[in-house]
C-alpha cells in the first residue's frame, strides 16, 4: 500500500470533511466555509484530487427506491485457483455491488442487491460452484461514516 504525503493542513482536513458531507457544494461556498477565496479553494481542491485523496464524487442512490429492496451479505470460501474466475464472474453480475477479498476462512465478502429472494437464490447458486457460500440478509444498512479528521490525523502522526 502506498503511503500518502503527510502534509495535509487543517484547511485541507476541513475541506475533506465538508465535501464528504456535501459533494455538490460549490467551490466558492467551500472556500467561504474554510476561509479561502474561490481560486485558492479551487487550487487546493485540484491538489487533493491529483494526489488521490479525493477519489471522486458520486450520487447516492436509495436501492429500495429503484426496486432493490433486499440486501444480502454473501461470503464465499474457495480455493486459490478460483480467485480470478470468481472476480471475473463478480464483475459481470450487476447485483454484486461490492467485493471484498478477505483473509481468514472466507475468501470473499459480497454485498448484493436484489428485488426478490428468488433473485438472491440465483446469485447464490451461480457462485456456489466455486465453494462454500454463506448468506446473511441485511435488516438495516446504516450510512457509512465519513473518514473523519481524527482518523486522518492519527495516520499522519505515525
Amino acid at each position: 500500500m502506498e503511503s500518502f504525503e503527510k502534509d495535509l493542513d487543517p484547511t485541507d482536513l476541513s475541506m475533506i470533511e465538508i465535501l464528504q458531507g456535501d459533494g455538490r457544494i460549490s467551490v466558492s461556498e467551500l472556500g467561504r466555509r474554510v476561509g479561502l477565496s474561490q481560486p485558492a479553494a479551487s487550487e487546493r481542491l485540484k491538489r487533493l484530487e491529483e494526489r488521490g485523496i479525493i477519489a471522486g464524487y458520486r450520487a447516492v442512490v436509495d436501492p429500495a427506491a429503484v426496486g432493490l429492496g433486499m440486501m444480502a451479505i454473501v461470503r464465499l470460501r474457495t480455493t486459490h485457483e478460483h480467485i480470478r474466475p470468481c472476480l471475473k464472474q463478480f464483475s459481470e453480475m450487476p447485483q454484486i455491488i461490492e467485493v471484498l477479498r478477505l483473509t481468514g476462512e472466507d475468501c470473499f465478502l459480497l454485498k448484493v442487491l436484489v428485488p426478490t429472494p428468488s433473485d438472491l437464490e440465483t446469485i447464490v447458486d451461480s457462485i456456489a460452484r466455486y465453494g462454500a457460500v454463506t448468506t446473511s440478509l441485511v435488516l438495516r444498512n446504516e450510512p457509512a461514516k465519513p473518514i473523519g479528521r481524527e482518523l486522518i490525523r492519527k495516520t499522519m502522526v505515525r
